[in-house]
């Protein structure tokens, strides 16, 4: 098992998480190589830095120390979309193919194929060569299925939906004034992710109705990200109607989502299937969100929210003002997501899948048995 457990709390670290604590719960064995950086700040990642090169080194001597052991049958991985962590991880897949072992690889995303089709002819066979020798490539949704077949074949590629569990609250929703309508952003603050486009939408949104309030959570990336984010809401006067609250997680983050009647993530790359958005949809809330494949099978246009084409502030401020303005059908919309969450999206249901498709790689069998010398199940 290789990759990042939280901090810092972004999709991946959750979501690498929530398996380990599947597999613990099942009782599979595993090796562990936690890829977080204790250290690590989001503004740092992605970046050719000494820190991040001895990290990477650190790292890859650890797998090659697990990656060759006689009781692991199977290497998993979550793979990142960009270089140089792309350069990392195929160190990973390099040494497991090395040792012999099969190689999982969980995509979190869906712009894989698009960084692949960028690259020089050299980078792109390089990583025909490395990942394309994948046992089993997951996607999250079978929309995504293009992000990782540019470089298997269709029937080494699984879908695994994602899955993850609020925590309930007792006793009632907070008090506030009837007509206050909360609207919640929460992810990791980079510009990628619409924080800008966001206020810019929320302010259009709150001059054409006063009632209108906003939460965002997440930490920043970096003093420039957030120094022009307070300038933007302070230059359009909503130092009274957004509030910021931080990184968030556990019970704080449950209480915001409770406290909200709306969710917002209008991103502007290209996303899977965002944990926060089946977080919301445990919360019972309505979801605005950008038609990506990922978000488009997962949140249902006018059945659980409303979809935008594209995170420009004007589609924004229309979706917060159409739901801001109907009360009824915020509620219809919250309720049809709390049950789809509660069919496809909790953290056992996600468990299961994800159990099902690694246990063919655990199943002990004769030959391999015989190959490791161990007398039972290998890790």
């Amino acid at each position: 098992m290789i990759g990042p457990e939280p901090p810092p709390l972004t999709g991946m670290e959750i979501a690498t998480r929530a398996l380990l604590r599947e597999l613990d719960f099942v009782g599979i064995g595993y090796r562990r190589v936690n890829t977080a950086d204790p250290g690590d700040i989001l503004g740092n990642r992605g970046r050719w830095t000494v820190h991040n090169v001895n990290a990477a080194l650190r790292h890859a001597f650890l797998s090659a120390r697990h990656a060759f052991a006689r009781d692991v049958s199977v290497v998993y991985l979550p793979i990142a979309q960009g270089f140089p962590a792309l350069f990392r991880d195929l160190t990973f897949m390099a040494i497991a193919h090395a040792a012999r072992k099969p190689v999982i690889v969980h995509l979190h995303g869906g712009a894989l194929r698009e960084v692949y089709e960028s690259q020089p002819s050299p980078v792109r066979a390089l990583l025909r060569a490395i990942v394309g020798r994948a046992a089993l490539g997951i996607v999250l949704t079978a929309e995504l299925r293009p992000a990782l077949e540019c470089l298997l074949p269709r029937s080494r590629v699984a879908v695994v939906e994602n899955g993850v569990d609020l925590p309930e609250l007792e006793g009632e929703r907070p008090d506030r004034p009837s007509r206050r309508v909360e609207v919640l952003f929460l992810s990791s603050l980079y510009r990628r992710k619409g924080v800008l486009a966001f206020v810019e939408g929320f302010g259009i949104a709150s001059k054409h109705d006063s009632a209108l309030r906003a939460t965002i959570a997440g930490g920043w990336p970096d003093r420039a990200t957030r120094t022009e984010t307070l300038e933007l809401v302070q230059r359009l006067g909503l130092e009274a109607e957004v509030t910021f609250v931080g990184a968030v997680e556990g019970g704080q983050k449950a209480q915001l989502f409770r406290r909200a009647d709306i969710f917002c993530f209008p991103s502007l790359i290209v996303e899977g299937q965002p944990l926060v958005i089946l977080e919301a949809m445990a919360a019972a809330l309505p979801v605005v969100a950008t038609a990506y494949p990922g978000i488009a099978a997962t949140v249902l246009d006018a059945e659980t929210g409303l979809l935008i084409e594209e995170p420009s502030p004007k589609a924004i401020a229309e979706k917060l003002l159409h739901l801001a303005q109907r009360p009824d059908e915020r509620a219809r919309l919250g309720a049809a997501a709390r049950e789809r969450y509660e069919m496809l999206y909790t953290q056992r249901a996600f468990g299961e899948r994800m159990i099902n498709v690694l246990r063919p790689f655990l199943e002990p069998t004769p030959v391999r048995l015989k190959a490791l010398g161990e007398p039972g199940p290998p890790t």
